[in-house]
């Protein structure tokens, strides 16, 4: 079902980190600022870029809106961990997929709650035909994002290949409910509900 794999590249593309803007004050009084959570102010950059997924379809800008939270996806607090992921992208890539796969375990044994290190590994195990692998990886990865829609389409295509059209359905569903700017998703759901009527 290679008509979702423009959706399922954007998976291995690590862009550059994402940029906080800070407002200074000229006040002469200085008022203390309150360092926010990192995670919370992850969280709820991400909230408000999942909501503009909705606000603005068919828009321009939803490319540079997707492109901004798949680098808030690929961030950790680890840079040996960014750095990882990054190589086994280029890895991957060069459909060097010994060393891809090699790199992305060593991630995730050191780094487990990393769901874009998961959701990578998935991608390289349903390129190389191992798909009860993938499922396990993708799954892994959206315990961990469960608003990742890359990894639901993924999800989508691994249990399709898997002759699971029903719940491929499912999956790739999800994906268009969270981010509805698919259209290889939408194709994918209309050619399962072609070939599998009954599902």
């Amino acid at each position: 079902m290679r008509i979702l794999s423009a959706v399922l590249i954007s998976i291995c593309c690590v862009s550059p980190v994402w940029a906080v803007e800070i407002v200074s004050s000229t006040a002469t009084t200085t008022i203390p600022l309150v360092k926010q959570d990192p995670e919370q102010a992850r969280q709820k950059r991400l909230d408000t870029l999942l909501g503009r997924l909705h606000r603005a379809p068919g828009s321009e800008n939803i490319v540079a809106i997707e492109r901004e939270i798949r680098e808030i996806w690929s961030r950790n607090k680890s840079a040996t961990a960014e750095v990882l992921l990054q190589e086994s992208s280029v890895a991957l890539a060069n459909q060097d997929f010994e060393p891809a796969e090699a790199m992305l375990s060593q991630l995730l044994e050191t780094y487990p709650q990393f769901g874009a290190g998961w959701a990578r590994r998935a991608y390289l195990y349903h390129l190389t035909g191992r798909p009860d692998a993938a499922l396990i990886d993708v799954n892994h990865a959206l315990e961990i994002e469960p608003r990742d829609y890359v990894s639901y389409a993924l999800k989508g295509v691994i249990l399709f290949d898997m002759k699971r059209g029903d719940e491929a359905l499912v999956a790739l569903r999800q994906a268009l409910a969270i981010n509805p700017n698919l259209p290889a998703v939408e194709a994918g759901i209309k050619k399962i509900e072609k070939e599998e009527p009954h599902v």
